[in-house]
This record gives C-alpha cells, sequence and structure tokens, in this order.
C-alpha cells in the first residue's frame, strides 16, 4: 500500500511533467490558446464596464474611439480633448464606431499574437545560426536534428512568456497599442540581424529597417533611443578585431545610410502627410506634449514628488538646469549602452532591452503600459540568462512585483479615495526605481551570449 502511494504521489505531484507537456505543445496551439484567452478577456471587460465603479477598458481607448468618431465625420481627432496619439490610431479605430467597440481591442491583441510568432522566429533564427557558427568551428558534437529540437523548444519557451504574460495580454485587451508599437520594434531588431547573415539584399533590408523604425517613431517617440544602436549594429566595425577610433567608428557605410534614408522617409512621410491634414496642433499634441508632460497626479517615477511639489508652489516652468540634471542620466545610459552593447549584432537584443529598461526607469512619466516596452523584448533574451537560476529569476520577478504593489496602495488611495499620499507615493517611486536600477544590473551582470 505504501509503494502505491509513493508511486502515486509523482504523478499527483507531477507538476514538472505538466510543465514538459505544455512546452511540448506546437506553437500554434499556444497561438490558439492565447488567443481564446484574449477573447474571453475582452468580453470580460464589456460585463466589467457596464457593471463596475472601476472600469476595465482604458480611458486612451475610449479618447482613441471618440477621435475616431471625429474622423469619420471629417474632422480632425485632435478636437477631442487629450488626444495625443498619432491619428493612425484613430483610423484603425474607426470600425469601433462602425462595427463593434471592442474591434480596436481585437486588433491590438491580433498583433500581442504575431509579437509572439515573431519572437519566436527571432529567437529560433539566433539560436540556429549560433549552433551553424559552432558546427563550422567544429565547437559542438550534437547531432543536428537534436540540435533543431532545443532550438526549437527554446524558441517556444521564449513566445510563451510573452502570449502568456498577464500583464500584456490585459493590457492590450483594455486597448492600449502598445502592442503594436513593440511588434515593429522587434521587427527591426529582426531585420538587422537577419541582413548579418544575409550575402545579398543587405542594402533593401537596412532601407526597409528605417522604414519601419521612422513609422514606428511616428507611432510612438520611444523608439527614436534605439537609433545610435541600430545604426553602430550595421558598423562594419563590430566585426573587425583592429581597435578604432570614434570617427572611424561613426563613419556610415552603405548599409547604415540606407538605414538612415529609410528612416527619415518613414519618420518625414507620415508626419509631413499629418501635417498637411491637421496642422500644427497634430505637431504638438502628438510629439511636443510628450516632450513636456508632466502627470502631477501620480505615477511610478522618481521625478513625481519634484513635478508635484513645483506644480504645488506654483514655481511655474522649472529651470533649464533642472531640467538638463534631470534628463542627464538617461540620456548618458542610452549612448553608453548603445557603444557598450549595441555595436555587435549578437547583443542588440539584449541593448533594445537594456535601453528600454533603463529609459523607463529614469522617464519622467511611468505607467504600467510604459513596462510593455522592455517586456516585448525581454523574452527574446532569456535564453541569455543560461546562469542565472530559476529561484534567482523568482525573486527578481517577486522584488519587482512588490515594488508596485507597494505603490499601488497609495495610488489607490489618492485616485479613488482622494486621500493627500502624494508623499507616499513618492517614497514608493523612490523604493520602485531602486528595485528597478538593482533587476537591470543584475541582469547586465548574468547576460552571456
Amino acid at each position: 500500500m505504501s509503494a502505491k502511494k509513493e508511486q502515486s504521489l509523482p504523478k499527483y505531484f507531477g507538476l514538472q511533467e505538466i510543465g514538459q507537456n505544455i512546452t511540448n505543445l506546437s506553437i500554434q496551439s499556444h497561438l490558439i490558446i492565447s488567443a481564446v484567452i484574449r477573447l474571453l478577456l475582452i468580453f470580460y471587460a464589456q460585463i466589467q464596464d457596464n457593471s463596475s465603479t472601476v472600469p476595465y477598458t482604458d480611458i486612451d481607448y475610449k479618447v482613441v474611439t471618440d477621435g475616431a468618431r471625429l474622423v469619420l465625420t471629417g474632422n480632425t481627432p485632435f478636437d477631442r480633448h487629450t488626444y495625443r496619439y498619432s491619428p493612425i490610431l484613430a483610423y484603425i479605430q474607426i470600425f469601433n464606431v462602425i462595427l463593434h467597440p471592442a474591434f480596436g481591442k481585437v486588433i491590438y491583441g491580433l498583433f500581442d499574437l504575431l509579437l509572439g510568432i515573431l519572437i519566436y522566429a527571432l529567437v529560433r533564427f539566433e539560436l540556429r545560426m549560433k549552433a551553424y557558427k559552432h558546427s563550422q568551428l567544429q565547437i559542438s558534437s550534437n547531432n543536428p536534428k537534436d540540435t533543431d529540437e532545443e532550438t526549437t523548444k527554446i524558441a517556444r519557451i521564449s513566445a510563451c512568456f510573452w502570449l502568456y504574460n498577464p500583464l500584456t495580454a490585459v493590457i492590450s485587451t483594455r486597448g492600449n497599442a502598445d502592442s503594436l508599437t513593440s511588434f515593429f520594434v522587434i521587427l527591426s531588431v529582426y531585420l538587422l540581424i537577419r541582413a548579418q547573415h544575409s550575402n545579398i539584399y543587405q542594402s533593401l533590408i537596412a532601407l526597409c529597417t528605417g522604414l519601419i523604425h521612422g513609422f514606428v517613431i511616428h507611432l510612438r517617440l520611444y523608439p527614436i533611443v534605439f537609433s545610435l544602436t541600430y545604426y553602430l549594429a550595421l558598423s562594419t566595425s563590430s566585426v573587425s578585431k583592429k581597435p578604432r577610433g570614434l570617427l572611424q567608428i561613426l563613419f556610415p557605410n552603405r548599409q547604415q545610410i540606407y538605414l538612415i534614408i529609410g528612416t527619415l522617409i518613414g519618420l518625414v512621410s507620415f508626419t509631413s502627410t499629418f501635417y498637411a491634414l491637421y496642422g500644427w496642433k497634430y505637431m504638438y499634441e502628438a510629439f511636443f506634449y510628450h516632450l513636456i508632460r508632466k502627470d502631477v497626479r501620480h505615477n511610478f517615477s522618481l521625478q513625481f514628488l519634484l513635478q508635484y511639489l513645483s506644480n504645488a508652489d506654483g514655481l511655474g516652468e522649472t529651470p533649464t538646469i533642472v531640467k538638463f540634471l534631470v534628463a542627464a542620466p538617461q540620456l548618458l545610459l542610452v549612448v553608453y549602452l548603445s557603444f557598450s552593447l549595441g555595436r555587435s549584432r549578437q547583443t542588440l537584443t539584449f541593448c533594445v532591452f537594456t535601453l528600454s529598461f533603463a529609459m523607463v526607469t529614469y522617464n519622467s512619466v511611468v505607467t504600467s503600459q510604459y513596462f510593455i516596452w522592455y517586456l516585448a523584448v525581454l523574452p527574446v533574451c532569456i535564453k541569455n540568462f543560461k546562469h542565472l537560476s530559476l529561484v534567482r529569476c523568482a525573486l527578481l520577478l517577486l522584488l519587482w512585483l512588490c515594488g508596485q504593489a507597494l505603490w499601488l496602495l497609495p495610488g489607490y488611495l489618492l485616485e479613488f479615495k482622494s486621500w493627500p499620499t502624494f508623499y507616499w507615493i513618492g517614497i514608493q517611486s523612490t523604493t520602485f526605481f531602486v528595485i528597478n536600477s538593482y533587476i537591470l544590473s543584475q541582469l547586465i551582470s548574468n547576460f552571456h551570449l
């Protein structure tokens, strides 16, 4: 009897076996499951929006839908107060007005799935190229079939980190368009890495990357910080073993010139078209506003309390020297990370991740959807954290979640109970900043090719 119990225990508690069965599912199966989850969340959103005082749907989604309604009547979406996005989002959500209010959520959920496919393809390609390089150098003695199966499995697990991430699923089904932006960011990285292994069409791939990069900068300003690392990744000095000076590193080659041309065409064509349609108001709301934006109500940013106090004391415009001192650490990090990690296409994805993480951590305004900027890139990098144990990963995740939880309590009391918790929020924002800085340092020190 005792022996039978001992044999049944592994089956009953066979979590490892369950995990293996889940990871062994095909990528198509994971996509179907992920699609069903997102459709259920969209359906649930309708129920919560109609029955709860705290709506599920993001207020920005409603703002963009109102902008789409204005577009349908031949007006500018910027007539809607607080519409501060590319008009493309209003055009996408026109079908919210024509067909169903949840149409835009379905589109953003679809880009969630497409991003999962792209993560799978990128990780698989990188690992295959690494295995091919090892076979050429006769480093690995593994069976090619076994290597391909292992590569496919790792790529599938990486995609699952995105597809089953509850935060990303909730944010896209709330109607946030950051999955759309993230898709084009990862697509740019994918093309740059493909260009390295392409004997022909390298300049064409660089041009296409530039077009996509310019387009995504038009959608959201933040991808502009990846421009330097994209440029450096195409440098021939990244594959040269000879020491190069700064001017030699920055002097453009053909691919870099095509990247610049493509970026300018992509950015200028969309921006000038909408400027012609909607004028200066478009330029201010979609671009310049985000450069001077402040959130004195509440957000995760380290700078929140400074913004609140300066606003409460009626100090008016922040002095230029203060603006510079606040922005300097972020700019220095962008340059440092780009030169230290962006010069090799082997570390390109991790460079984009660290840039995203650092930018969000140091930004003047930080909200939950900003986390998508680096969570979309993280799954591509997890294959390089082999020396980071599962226990340590779990502790870092728990630390990150605790940092948010500690902030959310005073945030909730301020937003829904009108308690004056500004100083409390400021302390928790500082705590969250320290936690994020520690996590980033741990990930950088444990990154291995």
